[in-house]
C-alpha cells in the first residue's frame, strides 16, 4: 500500500512528531469519550457548578476514560499496521491535526448545561477561554488539508461562472435567512405585545413621541413629560429620525407597527453587512459573518425589549459603512444624516469612525469631514440645544464619574480627562467583565485581535461600560448592546481579512478592485488561520446564541425586566386584550389619559397619554389592571377612587376611572 506524505510533514518519521500525534489521539479519544458520558448525567448543571455526581455514575466516567485509551491504541495500532514503511508517523500525525478540535469536546456539553443568567459570569469567562483555546487546533485541523483541498479564499481560485454561481448562491441563503429572521422576530415580538410584556419605559413613550409628531407635536412624550409644550424630550434624547420613519408609522399608527420596523431595520441590517463582508472576504465566509450577527445575543435582548433608536440607528449605521466603502457617497450621506438623527450619541461613534479613517490614511478628506461634522452635532447638541430645552435626565448613569458639586454631561467628560486612573477603576468591575465578555467573546475576540480594530469598541465602550450603577447598561437583555452591533461585525470581518493575509488593515483598501490571491487569499498558511477563525466564530456563536439568544424559542430567555415566554397568549391575557378593547371605546380620542405600565404602550397612540403611576391629576380617565400592578400604579388607583373617581367600566382583568364632574 503506498500513500503520498501529508504536505505540512517534510520529516515523515521524527521522534517528537510521532510522540506529540500519539498523544494527541490519546486526549483526543478522551475528550470525546468525557463529552458522551457527561450527557447521560441527568443534572448536568450541577455536576458542572457543583461537582455533585453520585459515585457509581463516577465510577461510569472513570471506565469510559480507560476505555477511550485502549480504543485510541487499539486505532493507532491499526493504523500503524495499514501503513507503508517510514508514512505511518505522517499519518498518525495528519489524523491527530484533524482531529485536533475534538480535545476541547469535553468542554462543550458543560457548556450548554449553565444557567445562561445566574452563571453568567462564569459562562462568560468559559466561553471566552473555549475560543481562545479551540482556534489554534482549527488551526491545526485546517492545516492538515491537501494543497486540493486547501483552496485560497478568492475569486481567482476558481472559473469566472463558478464564482458568480457560488456569490448567487451566497446571496440567496442570506436572503432568506434576512427573510426567516424578520419573520421570527415579528411574530415573538408581536405575540410578547400581546401578552403584556411592553412597557410604558420606552415603547409606550416612544409611540407617543411618535403620534404627536404625526400630528405636529414635534418631541413631545406626554407619558414622560406631562408638560402641554412641544419639545420637550428634546431634554433627553434627539431622535429626529422619528420623521424619517414617521411615513411608515402613518400607515398604521401603534406601537405594533414600531415593533416591526424595528424588527425589519435590524433584519436588514444583514445586508450590508454581507456585502461589506463579501468585498473582502470569500462569499461562504462572508455568509458565516452574516450568520453570527443575525444570531448575536445582545441584538436579540434589544429586540424583545420593546423599540428603541439603537437598534435603529444600528441598521443606518451598517448601511452608510457599506455605501462608502463602496464609494457611494450621496447614498452614504443620506444614511449617516438618517442615522446620525437617531440618538445624540450615534455622533459619538461616527466621529471615532471618521479619525479612524484619517489615521489609517485611506480617503482622509471624507475622513476628516465625517469627524468634524459629528463632533459639531454632538457637541453643539449636548452641551448647548438640549440643556437649553431642560436637564439630562440620564446623567445619572455616570454618576459615579461626576464630581461632588457638579451635574450634566459635561463633568464626566472632565473626569475622562483629568482622572484616566480613576475612570480606569471604574471599569474593573466582575459586571463590567462579564458584559465585556459577552460582547466579545461570542465573535471569537476578533475585534480585539488587531489593535487598529479596538478603535470600533469604543463607541459602544463609552455607552456602556463606562456607565456606573446603571444594571441595564451592563445587561444583554436590555437595548445597549446594540450599541456595539455596528462596529464590531465590521471589525470582524476586517479581522478576517487581515488573518488571511490582506495586505492593508480595514477600509483603507481599493474594494473597487478585484481581489486576488496576493492580496485576498494570502498564503496557504493565511487561509488555514482565516478559516479557523471563521470556524471558532460560528462555533463561538452557537453556544452564545444557545445560552443567551432568542433562537430558537426556548423557556429561559431573559430581556429587559424579567424572563421571556414564547408560549402563546393565555386565556387570562386573551380576556385582559378584550376588556381592554372594551374599556377604550369609552375614552373619547382628545380625552387626557392615564394608564397603568403595561397597558400604556397599548392605548400610547393618542395625544394625551399619560403614566399612571405619577398619579391622576389632571387626568380624565385611569385605565388600570388588576392583574400584579405595579406599586405606583395600585396606589394610584386607590387615591383616585378616594377622590371620588368613577368606576366606568369594571372587569377581572382591567377597570376604568373617570374624574368626577366630567
Amino acid at each position: 500500500m503506498t500513500a503520498e506524505a501529508p504536505p505540512f510533514e517534510p520529516e515523515r518519521d521524527h521522534p517528537g512528531t510521532r510522540t506529540r500525534a500519539l498523544l494527541g489521539l490519546i486526549v483526543i479519544g478522551a475528550s470525546v469519550a468525557l463529552a458522551l458520558g457527561q450527557l447521560a448525567i441527568p443534572d448536568l448543571g450541577s455536576f458542572v457548578t457543583q461537582n455533585l455526581l453520585p459515585a457509581p455514575r463516577r465510577k461510569l466516567m472513570l471506565g469510559l476514560l480507560a476505555g477511550s485509551f485502549l480504543l485510541s491504541a487499539a486505532a493507532i495500532a491499526w493504523i500503524w499496521r495499514r501503513s507503508a514503511a517510514g508514512l505511518a508517523t505522517a499519518r498518525l500525525d495528519r489524523l491527530a491535526r484533524l482531529g485536533a478540535p475534538l480535545a476541547l469536546a469535553a468542554a462543550v456539553p458543560g457548556l450548554f448545561a449553565m444557567n445562561p443568567w445566574s452563571e453568567g459570569l462564569t459562562l462568560a469567562i468559559s466561553l471566552g477561554a473555549f475560543a481562545l483555546a479551540i482556534e489554534p487546533l482549527w488551526r491545526l485541523h485546517f492545516g492538515a488539508y491537501r494543497p486540493g483541498a486547501q483552496r485560497a479564499d478568492s475569486a481567482s481560485d476558481s472559473s469566472t461562472l463558478a464564482e458568480a454561481r457560488r456569490r448567487r448562491w451566497c446571496a440567496v441563503i442570506v436572503g432568506v435567512a434576512v427573510a426567516g429572521y424578520v419573520a421570527y422576530m415579528i411574530f415573538f415580538t408581536l405575540r410578547q405585545h400581546a401578552r403584556f410584556n411592553t412597557y410604558n419605559w420606552d415603547l409606550g413613550q416612544l409611540d407617543n413621541e411618535f403620534y404627536n409628531a404625526l400630528h405636529g407635536h414635534p418631541f413631545r412624550c406626554t407619558p414622560l413629560f406631562r408638560e402641554p409644550n412641544n419639545w420637550v424630550e428634546l431634554r433627553d434624547h434627539a431622535t429626529f429620525s422619528v420623521y424619517a420613519l414617521l411615513p411608515l408609522y402613518a400607515l398604521h399608527p401603534a406601537a405594533s407597527t414600531l415593533l416591526v420596523l424595528q424588527c425589519l431595520l435590524l433584519g436588514l441590517g444583514a445586508i450590508p453587512l454581507y456585502r461589506f463582508a463579501a468585498r473582502r472576504l470569500s462569499p461562504p465566509l462572508a455568509v458565516l459573518v452574516t450568520l453570527s450577527y443575525l444570531v448575536y445575543p445582545p441584538m436579540h435582548g434589544a429586540q424583545f425589549f420593546d423599540f428603541h433608536f439603537q437598534p435603529v440607528a444600528a441598521a443606518f449605521i451598517l448601511a452608510a459603512i457599506d455605501a462608502f466603502d463602496a464609494k457611494r457617497m450621496r447614498l452614504f450621506w443620506v444614511f449617516f444624516v438618517i442615522a446620525l438623527g437617531c440618538r445624540e450619541d450615534v455622533s459619538i461613534g461616527f466621529a471615532i469612525l471618521g479619525l479612524f479613517l484619517v489615521v489609517a490614511g485611506y480617503r482622509t478628506r471624507e475622513g476628516a469631514v465625517v469627524a468634524a461634522v459629528s463632533a459639531v452635532y454632538f457637541v453643539a447638541l449636548r452641551f448647548f440645544i438640549m440643556p437649553a430645552v431642560g436637564a439630562w435626565g440620564f446623567s445619572d448613569i455616570y454618576k459615579d464619574l461626576i464630581p461632588a458639586g457638579e451635574s450634566g454631561f459635561g463633568p464626566v467628560v472632565k473626569t475622562l480627562l483629568t482622572n484616566p486612573l480613576y475612570t480606569l477603576r471604574t471599569l474593573l468591575t466582575p459586571e463590567k467583565l462579564r458584559y465585556a465578555l459577552q460582547i466579545v467573546a461570542p465573535l471569537a475576540f476578533l475585534p480585539v485581535r488587531r489593535r487598529w480594530l479596538a478603535v470600533w469598541l469604543i463607541p459602544g465602550a463609552i455607552l456602556t461600560l463606562l456607565t456606573t450603577g446603571y444594571g441595564p447598561t451592563l445587561d444583554i437583555g436590555y437595548h445597549y448592546g446594540a450599541d456595539f452591533v455596528p462596529y464590531v461585525f465590521p471589525a470582524v470581518v476586517l479581522a478576517l481579512a487581515a488573518l488571511g493575509g490582506a495586505t492593508a488593515a480595514g477600509m483603507a483598501t481599493d474594494t473597487t478592485a478585484a481581489p486576488t490571491a496576493g492580496t485576498t487569499a494570502g498564503t496557504t498558511e493565511g487561509t488555514s488561520r482565516r478559516r479557523a477563525a471563521a470556524a471558532t466564530l460560528v462555533l463561538a456563536s452557537f453556544i452564545a446564541t444557545a445560552s443567551w439568544g432568542a433562537i430558537p424559542p426556548r423557556r429561559v430567555f431573559h430581556s429587559s425586566y424579567g424572563v421571556i415566554s414564547f408560549a402563546p397568549p393565555t386565556a387570562q391575557e386573551r380576556r385582559r386584550l378584550q376588556a381592554l378593547d372594551a374599556a377604550m371605546r369609552l375614552v373619547p380620542k382628545k380625552a387626557i389619559l392615564a394608564a397603568s405600565d403595561r397597558e400604556l404602550s397599548h392605548v400610547s397612540n393618542r395625544i394625551e397619554c399619560w403614566n399612571l403611576a405619577v398619579g391622576t391629576q389632571g387626568a380624565d380617565y385611569a385605565l388600570y389592571t388588576k392583574i400584579d400592578p405595579i406599586p405606583p400604579d395600585r396606589a394610584a388607583v386607590a387615591n383616585a377612587q378616594a377622590a371620588g373617581w368613577v368606576t366606568v367600566y369594571d372587569s377581572p382583568e382591567i377597570g376604568l376611572l373617570k374624574r368626577p364632574g366630567l
